[in-house]
């Protein structure tokens, strides 16, 4: 009779002894690991539309599907094609999935309900790259579901829980995303998710009711009817947002889950449109990816500007005054603003536009013939801009000018056309008023001849500050011919 033995018998003779051995029968696989596919999600605090020099806080997330993040590797920030800073180290992520099939798949645990909607599992690729992973499902009515039920001894009462999966679709639709304890009981929630041609993730955060039942159900719907939707990595977990995905083939993984983490903040984008995305290089086993994009829209900043005045508040007229605008940068890189200052008093500009130096800084002196006015005068500075800044005006700064007083700033001469003069020839005496601090005096003068105390008459003075008066005959003898002007708005 055969024996059945898995070994082979041999015979040995060991100390003139016989002794029996069997050889043992191995077996052997080659076992192949293919490379994981990685996603990268990039979001930006705070997004859309900012001004430049605003801080912006990127927070990237490799999602390895749950696999070993490489925490000894690098991420590339990229604005365009321009690195953004230098590479940084991923850090760790832990994730979760408390579905046991991460894959929408009839065959593995989803089930369908009302109007049994058209499935088509791992059909299409999904947004990691992945072949054929993703599910095509086109609902057929309002009662059309698809869904994964985890009955069981769990309690998710009170607890914030998170339901998400990545959607796309050639025509936009709305996919609704659902979930309720299981059996159903008292917790119930729904969320609508615009779904367009590319692949986003959509989701729905709720915390279930103190009273609600064990076990948990998640389930999908749609607004728009026999449109293909094409779904992948649906994920179930104890958390506020979408957390690291995480895949799970059979079994759920309610931890250990790994993901990669970056955060990396800027406050330098430049007045434009800027496109960020982060690249990871890859490895032995985990597939080079790049993240969505994150799209800023920089426009131009505010600046702080501020009007200061020498001699502070008022002066008399004729006194230099000298007007200082300061720019700032109130956001957070230090950028100096660059360009000119206009100085108003009122709506009438001061001068010519005034040029910022190095520490933003613009000033106009007035004095002489740009002399402030005596009188009440309020005065702004308005920066004019430059490329990452907008044009500002500054508070009003009120100023009082005082009437300088004559003596010692306006100087009268007075010169006679014949001197000496016979009895009974004409004499014409000429008068001119100047001023050693401001604009031309204007207004009049009276001329008095004190030796006789007979006033010769009061003449008006011309814009150059001259006056003329004929005298017929002076009486034979000395006169001593006075003139005194009687100021103006500015001179008293």
């Amino acid at each position: 009779m055969p024996m059945k033995n898995v070994g082979i018998l041999a015979t040995m003779l060991v100390g003139g002894f016989a002794m029996l051995s069997y050889a043992q029968s191995t077996g052997s696989i080659t076992q192949t690991v293919n490379q994981r596919n990685t996603i990268g999600a990039l979001t930006a605090t705070p997004s859309g539309n900012i001004t430049a020099g605003t801080s912006v806080s990127f927070t990237y997330v490799l999602n390895t599907a749950g696999a070993p993040a490489p925490t000894t590797e690098t991420v590339q920030f990229y604005d365009g094609a321009s690195t953004l800073g230098s590479p940084i180290t991923i850090g760790l992520g832990a994730g979760s999935n408390l579905i046991p099939y991460s894959q929408v798949n009839t065959a593995q645990g989803w089930a369908t309900s009302g109007t049994a909607p058209t499935i088509t599992p791992l059909a299409v690729n999904g947004p990691d790259g992945s072949t054929s992973t993703a599910t095509t499902v086109s609902f057929a009515n309002s009662t059309s579901t698809v869904l994964y039920a985890v009955p069981g001894s769990t309690n998710y009462a009170s607890q914030q829980m998170t339901f998400s999966i990545w959607a796309e679709s050639a025509s936009p639709t709305t996919l609704n995303l659902t979930v309720q304890d299981s059996p159903q009981v008292h917790a119930l929630q729904s969320a609508p998710c615009s779904v367009t041609s590319t692949w986003q993730r959509c989701s729905v955060t709720y915390t279930f009711p103190a009273n609600s039942g064990t076990g948990f159900a998640v389930s999908l719907t749609a607004s728009t009817y026999a449109t293909a939707i094409n779904v992948w990595g649906a994920q179930f977990e104890q958390a506020a947002q979408p957390g690291p995905y995480v895949s799970t083939i059979g079994t759920a993984r309610p931890s250990g889950g790994q993901a990669g983490t970056a955060t990396f903040s800027y406050n330098a984008l430049q007045v434009g449109t800027h496109t960020i995305t982060v690249q990871y290089a890859g490895d032995l086993n985990l597939v080079s990816s790049t993240s969505n994009s994150a799209v800023l829209t920089v426009g131009q900043e505010t600046p702080g500007i501020a009007l200061t005045d020498s001699p502070n508040d008022s002066s008399s007229y004729g006194t230099s005054v000298t007007l200082t605008a300061q720019l700032s940068d109130l956001g957070s890189n230090g950028w100096v603003p660059s360009g000119t200052v206009q100085f108003f008093d009122g709506s009438t500009p001061l001068g010519s536009p005034a040029t910022l130096d190095g520490t933003g800084k613009a000033t106009i002196t007035l004095v002489g013939s740009t002399a402030l006015a005596a009188g009440s005068h309020s005065l702004t500075a308005q920066y004019n801009g430059d490329t990452q800044f907008s044009s500002v005006t500054s508070g009003v700064t009120s100023y009082s000018v005082t009437q300088a007083s004559s003596s010692g700033v306006v100087t009268t001469t007075v010169t006679s056309s014949l001197n000496p003069s016979v009895y009974g020839d004409t004499v014409t005496l000429s008068i001119h008023v100047s001023s050693s601090v401001g604009v031309q005096p204007t207004g009049s003068v009276t001329v008095m001849d004190t030796s006789t105390s007979v006033s010769l008459g009061t003449l008006p003075l011309d814009g150059s500050g001259n006056a003329t008066i004929t005298v017929p005959a002076f009486a034979s003898g000395t006169h001593n011919i006075v003139v005194t002007y009687s100021g103006d708005s500015n001179y008293n």
